[in-house]
């Protein structure tokens, strides 16, 4: 059970935290800490002035102002109490503040703490690197009490775009001042506040004579209400460092599939020519074969050992296909195991505990590859199920 604390208690997201926290047996609701605080308030919590009488808990989630923050990281750093900010409208000598109690505590920072924001920011990503040369403007829209404009949120798009290009991406917000055409890599960001809206953001990619559009709305705060208690939960038990939205769903999406090819082979070559051309020809000559799983040493005395994998039926066309000096060792009637994620490009780890569940059935493969994204392995065929079970109990997939 996570005991927390809610800073900005009696604001709207405030309130709202501390109601789905009380009715989540997953957490304890130690305090509420807001100015306005009053014995005759009624939150279903303690209520404190000020963080200051804050009775030991694991987290403090914070939903108030920029004005309160130095204070909160005083009182997290010496504590070594976890923070989640969701908080907005920090100066970059906040944000130094922030990055520098994280060398100290655990500190989670998200603009917007909605978990379906998280998954549009990705999907930004992925987006903006496939369409490079696409226009891309950002909207967002939010009800008439928010202060800040843009949103936290439509810079950290903004953002996410950027990071797909080699060159500077500079964010436009105020193209009503600009006269001309509109300048190759700009960003543009623009604002509406009204109403209750509790939020809307919607990245557009504008392609000559197409257009892709992706949007995120929040019908009402209880979305990033729960988010925030995600990353409360998430946060838990963390060593000290600088925590994300992007970390949180990089990590529940470290193994999004595990798949399984029966009858591979592997074909092992040592002391083959280093010289590139040598190397290709072992290739050229399997045209027709779909060799897969390629791995290779580094060159010694100008030489290396090379192994793939290749559909059994194919093996005996591969074995022919090669030069007569290359005498292949051959592992026959393997399965080939590729364990997918996403998360796993940022994620440090993932391959220690893949190794891990194959000691704990006494494992060893034949051949592994890896990229950003996903291990592959070819191992005995009698072997893959329970290898299998174990990966999906190690990544909470049952």
């Amino acid at each position: 059970m996570v005991r927390i604390a809610v800073n900005g208690a009696l604001g709207h997201m405030g309130r709202e935290v501390i109601a789905q926290a009380l009715a989540d047996p997953a957490f304890t609701v130690v305090a509420g800490i807001d100015p306005g605080a009053s014995s005759n308030l009624e939150l279903g919590c303690q209520l404190l002035p000020d963080v200051g009488a804050l009775p030991e808990v694991d987290v403090i989630i914070d939903f108030s102002s920029p004005a309160a923050l130095p204070g909160l990281l005083r009182h997290a750093t010496s504590q070594h109490t976890a923070l989640v900010l969701g908080t907005t409208g920090f100066s970059q000598a906040d944000s130094r503040l922030i990055e520098d109690a994280a060398r100290l505590t655990p500190v989670f920072v998200s603009p917007n703490m909605a978990y379906g924001v998280a998954v549009l920011t990705d999907l930004t990503r992925q987006a903006a690197k496939s369409l490079a040369g696409f226009d891309v403007e950002i909207s967002e829209t939010h009800h008439r009490r928010k202060v800040d404009a843009p949103s936290g949120t439509a810079l950290m798009l903004a953002q996410a775009v950027a990071s797909t290009s080699t060159t500077p991406m500079p964010v436009e917000l105020d193209r009503a001042s600009q006269r001309g055409p509109r300048a190759t890599g700009d960003i543009g960001v623009v604002s509406r506040r009204g109403g209750t809206v509790a939020g809307q953001h919607t990245v557009g990619l504008f392609g000559d004579d197409e257009v892709i559009e992706l949007t995120h709305t929040a019908l009402s705060q209880r979305a990033m209400a729960a988010g925030a208690l995600r990353a409360a939960a998430y946060l838990a038990g963390k060593p000290a460092g600088y925590y994300t939205m992007n970390q949180l769903l990089a990590e529940q999406s470290l193994v999004t599939h595990i798949g399984l090819e029966r009858d591979v082979a592997v074909l092992s070559l040592g002391g083959v020519d280093a010289d590139p051309a040598s190397v290709a020809a072992v290739f050229d000559e399997m045209r027709d074969i779909n060799v897969d799983m390629i791995s290779a040493t580094t060159p010694h005395d100008g030489q290396l050992d090379l192994a793939f994998s290749v559909p059994q039926a194919s093996l005996a066309a591969a074995v022919q296909a090669l030069a007569p000096g290359l005498k292949p060792r051959v592992t026959e009637h393997l399965a080939k195991l590729t364990v997918e994620g996403e998360g796993m490009a940022i994620t440090p780890g993932v391959t220690a505990r893949i190794f891990g569940c194959l000691a704990q059935c006494g494992v060893s493969p034949c051949q592994v590859t890896t990229s950003e994204t996903n291990i592959t392995m070819a191992l005995e065929t009698g072997h893959a199920t329970r290898v299998i079970e174990a990966i999906r109990g190690e990544f909470g997939l049952d």
